[in-house]
């Protein structure tokens, strides 16, 4: 275990955190089930998102085994699409954080805010797979903290704390809109995160593109 946890495991916590606080179509939707619903509605509505957050990251993390396994080349140019990606969704999120409206996701919110706590946690679980972007996020994130020969375990480990990180947020986040409601605090912060998460990918993204330049050089 001692093995497996180190600075670029570290490192990707910490990159994790600041996606998992960024706003986006999941916080949004317990956003609103807690606002309209009540913060008995919060919990389900993150256990949904958990569950299709899982069946994202497991398929991604099959296809980065995938490839460390058969082909170190294509492995790296999955890294540098990745790095791309990340640098875009970086760039938005800056952009949304200076003009100060949260930036448009694909996935629209749906239109009833579920009674029960069933119901609730559907939305959420259908909300979150009918979102391909988690599962590209996930894609583009994993391969920059993984070396060929790393141990199948250290993927596991890497989905364990998106999973932890991901639930203790989204739970924080919506007992703590049911609470206090929409507030010009609230909103400052948001735009805080959203500055934060989006430096962070494109800091990423170019460190990334640096060291594969460099490596080949």
């Amino acid at each position: 275990m001692g093995g497996l946890v180190d600075a670029r495991l570290l490192a990707y916590a910490g990159v994790v955190a600041l996606l998992v606080m960024a706003p986006g179509p999941d916080m949004a939707l317990v956003a609103r089930n807690a606002l309209r619903g009540g913060a008995r509605l919060v919990p389900p509505t993150v256990a949904g998102v958990a569950t299709g957050i899982l069946g994202w990251s497991l398929a991604s993390a099959l296809g980065v085994a995938t490839l460390l396994e058969r082909s170190a080349l294509l492995f790296s140019v999955l890294r540098l699409l990745g790095a791309a990606y990340l640098c875009v969704l970086g760039v938005l999120a800056l952009r949304s954080a200076w003009r100060g409206r949260p930036h448009r996701e694909a996935a629209p919110l749906p239109a009833r805010v579920p009674r029960s706590r069933r119901a609730a946690f559907l939305q959420g679980l259908t909300g979150n797979l009918l979102n391909p972007k988690a599962g590209v996020i996930f894609l583009t994130l994993v391969p920059q903290f993984l070396r060929p020969g790393d141990p199948p375990a250290r993927v596991a480990i890497m989905i364990a704390i998106f999973e932890a990180l991901l639930v203790t947020w989204l739970l924080v986040y919506g007992h703590g809109l049911a609470r206090v409601g929409q507030t010009r605090l609230a909103h400052k912060a948001r735009r805080w995160l959203e500055a934060a998460s989006g430096a962070v990918l494109c800091a990423l993204g170019l460190e990334v593109v640096y060291q594969t330049w460099r490596s080949g050089a």
